[in-house]
């Protein structure tokens, strides 16, 4: 149950950042402290025994929350997004890890099978997003036309890149855990034949001085982060 109320405060209050394109800071802010203290209320309530799980798993969203908007440059729009505060997704998905062991060897607590999917679906949508274009920061590669990625696919023109990486992160997690290896290895090599063109062009360029190659290694190191996390995804829900 830690790792999974964990997951499910940090996916929420990434969720709840996206209001910030129609609110106020401070309201966003309102806002996300409200889903802390009431997650932290109703595991107090609900989960029995391990009642402080809730308030481990609002700790873990708060210090994501305030990370991330600094690796989005959300708090200072003049700058550029910081690869300094990206290592938190490296560090997220690190207590991830540790709270799944922890759950699987030592709580054991049950997980309602609804809450389980709830939970790993939400954590790949905007979550998901997130962590791809801390990835991507991390590598040292621009990350589309306004410095900021945009979702699963990198530095791509489409503006729904941000709803077709989610997508394909869940319906990934669904097949793994379906074990249909086949369908998964099919739909890698579809996105790799769609992205085809636009690498062919860029390796056909006459301009000497452009970088060739930029968005070949975009292209892999986003997609291999987006599927690292639909396995990992698929692989926990294997396990609870």
């Amino acid at each position: 149950m830690l790792v999974i109320l964990t997951i499910l405060a940090v996916a929420i209050t990434d969720l709840i950042g996206l209001l910030q394109a129609r609110l106020t800071g401070k309201a966003v802010l309102f806002i996300e402290l409200g889903w802390w203290v009431v997650l932290t209320v109703i595991s107090a309530i609900w989960v029995r025994p391990d009642g402080w799980i809730g308030a481990v798993a609002a700790l873990i969203a708060a210090a994501w929350f305030y990370t991330a908007q600094r690796m989005d440059g959300t708090t200072h729009p003049e700058r550029a997004p910081s690869p300094q505060y990206a290592w938190s997704s490296v560090g997220l998905i690190v207590v991830i890890a540790g709270f799944a062991w922890l759950d699987v060897a030592v709580l054991a607590t049950p997980v309602p099978s609804g809450l389980l999917w709830l939970a790993l679906a939400l954590f790949l949508t905007q979550t998901g997003n997130r962590i791809t274009r801390a990835v991507l920061l991390l590598s040292g590669r621009p990350i589309g036309d306004d410095g900021k990625a945009a979702g699963a696919v990198p530095a791509s023109r489409l503006k729904g890149g941000r709803v077709i990486g989610p997508l394909e992160r869940i319906f990934i997690m669904v097949l793994t855990v379906v074990g249909a290896s086949h369908v998964v290895a099919a739909l890698m090599a579809a996105k790799g034949i769609v992205r085809f063109p636009e690498i062919s062009a860029e390796a056909r360029r006459d301009d000497p001085t452009a970088e060739t190659g930029t968005k070949a290694e975009e292209f892999l190191v986003g997609s291999l982060a987006s599927w690292g996390l639909a396995g990992g995804a698929g692989l926990l829900a294997w396990l609870l």
